[in-house]
């Protein structure tokens, strides 16, 4: 019977919206992305309020490396369209 349950929710996964009806996705969905955000069965050791609050340092890092790569990037773009002539 478990596996019958595993089959649908393999068919739910490429399924738009499969998370919203699908417990046995939403349990492994959950499971795995415990497991990307502190490593192998982090689920089963740290608390929710943990894995939360490491999930949003992890979102507030990437925002800061974004909004640092378009700083450098609009830096490069004004080097490169703008030269000024007084520092050569």
């Amino acid at each position: 019977m478990e596996c019958h349950h595993y089959r649908n929710a393999v068919d739910d996964y490429d399924r738009d919206g499969g998370l919203m009806d699908s417990p046995m996705l939403k349990h492994w969905f959950v499971i795995n992305a415990c497991d990307v955000i502190l490593g192998e069965d982090a689920m089963y050791k740290y608390s929710a309020k943990e894995l939360f609050e490491k999930l949003e340092e992890l979102s507030t890092s990437h925002e800061y490396l974004c909004n640092e790569q378009e700083c450098k990037d609009a830096q490069e773009a004004d080097e490169l369209f703008n030269p000024n002539p007084l520092t050569a």
